[in-house]
C-alpha cells in the first residue's frame, strides 16, 4: 500500500459516544435502574447486533429500533418499556442529538492525524446532524469534510459515500485509511471503496476480524506510524 496521506473516520462509536447520562435517566425515570458501565458495555452489543443486521441483507438505517432494544433488553429493562424509552431517545436525537459525548482520547488522536500533515474527514451514517453534534464536541475544525449519509443519499456500506468523501478532498482510494467500529458497515464499505479499513474494537468482540484492529482510538496514530515506516 503508498502511503497515505488522508484519514477517515466513523462518527459514532469512534468519534462520539452515546449519552449514557440521558438514556440512564429515561431509564430510571421508568422506575429500571442501571449503570453508566453496563450501559457502555450493552451499546457495544447493540452495535455487534447491527453487524449481524447488515450481513443478512438489511440496511443499518433501519435498524434504529433493533439496537436499541437490543441495548436496553442487556441492561435488563422491562421489554414493555421499550417502545415508549425509544420514540423519546428518538425525539431527543432529532432536537438535540444523542451521540454527543467524544470517546476518551479521540480528539487528541483527530488532532495528532492533522498535525502530522494528513486530510481528516468523517463518513457517517447518520441523520442530519453529524456536522452539528462534532463541532458541539469538540471536534470544530479538525475535519477537511464531513459527510452525512442522510444529506448525500448514500449509507455505508455502500462505496459511493466513500467515493464523495474522496472527492470533497482531493483524495485517491489507495492512499486513505479509514477508522470504523462495525465491521460489515465500516470495512465492508471501505473495502469496497479501495480504502483500508481499520477496526476499532474497544470492547474487544471481533477477535477473528481479518483486518487491522486497534482496541482503543489512541493507539491509531501508532498503528499509522508503523505503517508509514514499514
Amino acid at each position: 500500500m503508498p502511503r497515505i496521506d488522508t484519514v477517515l473516520f466513523d462518527a459514532g462509536g469512534v468519534l462520539l459516544d452515546l449519552d449514557y447520562a440521558f438514556l440512564r435517566r429515561l431509564i430510571e425515570a421508568r422506575h429500571s435502574d442501571t449503570t453508566l458501565e453496563l450501559l457502555s458495555q450493552a451499546e457495544a452489543h447493540a452495535r455487534s447486533a447491527v453487524d449481524r443486521y447488515v450481513r443478512e441483507g438489511r440496511r443499518s438505517a433501519e435498524a434504529w429500533r433493533d439496537y436499541f432494544r437490543t441495548l436496553l433488553a442487556h441492561v435488563w429493562v422491562p421489554p414493555e418499556l421499550h417502545d415508549g424509552i425509544i420514540d423519546s431517545l428518538w425525539e431527543a436525537h432529532q432536537r438535540v442529538g444523542l451521540w454527543t459525548s467524544p470517546i476518551h482520547g479521540a480528539v487528541d488522536t483527530v488532532k495528532a492525524v492533522k498535525a502530522a500533515g494528513l486530510k481528516t474527514g468523517v463518513v457517517s451514517n447518520a441523520e442530519g446532524r453529524v456536522a452539528q453534534d462534532l463541532a458541539a464536541s469538540g471536534y470544530e475544525g479538525l475535519f477537511d469534510a464531513v459527510i452525512d449519509s442522510h444529506l448525500v443519499g448514500a449509507e455505508k456500506p455502500d462505496p459511493r459515500i466513500f467515493a464523495i468523501a474522496l472527492e470533497k478532498l482531493g483524495s485517491a482510494p489507495d492512499r486513505t485509511l479509514y477508522l470504523g467500529d462495525v465491521p460489515s458497515i465500516d470495512l465492508a464499505g471501505a473495502k469496497s471503496a479501495g480504502i483500508t479499513g481499520v477496526l476499532l474494537d474497544r470492547h474487544d468482540l471481533y477477535k477473528e476480524i481479518d483486518a487491522p484492529r486497534i482496541r482503543a482510538i489512541s493507539e491509531f496514530n501508532d498503528w499509522i506510524s508503523r505503517h508509514q515506516s514499514a
